[in-house]
């Protein structure tokens, strides 16, 4: 299988959904590859998304976890407005959890796409900023 990402977005629920395959960050040039990507998809939407990440094919090697946490800090303050995950390998969940704290990222880790979109909607509910709706990618 090769690396591959994709962000679709959902507008029911007026959020985009980041499903990973194959990418394996081993170091520094693999952090920044897929920075690139990120950001080049997220940056079709017109204004910042709420954003739900399936960590199921996304591995975070120890030799990339520092450069990582940072990377995903700023793509994430820059993109979205809130964003929530699920799945993933207990490496990769723990370098999500570790960045979190050291960067002020969010974690939001859980089970499933169901947990994590409705963990997002109520975060939405309780008076956190809202998203502005129709973001399809241009």
């Amino acid at each position: 299988m090769a690396w591959k990402m994709t962000f679709d977005y959902d507008e029911v629920h007026d959020v985009v959904t980041a499903t990973f395959q194959d990418c394996i960050l081993n170091n520094s040039l693999d952090v920044a590859r897929w920075r690139t990507e990120v950001e080049g998809h997220l940056s079709k939407y017109p204004s910042k998304v709420d954003l739900l990440i399936n960590l199921d094919g996304l591995v975070v090697k120890y030799t990339a976890g520092r450069v990582f946490g940072r990377e995903r800090s700023e793509v994430l303050s820059r993109y979205t407005l809130r964003s929530f995950r699920f799945g993933g390998d207990e490496m990769t969940k723990m370098f999500v959890s570790t960045s979190g704290v050291i960067n002020g990222a969010a974690v939001n880790v859980y089970r499933s796409r169901d947990e994590a979109l409705r963990a997002l909607l109520v975060d939405r509910a309780s008076g956190g900023p809202a998203p502005v709706s129709g973001k399809k990618a241009i």
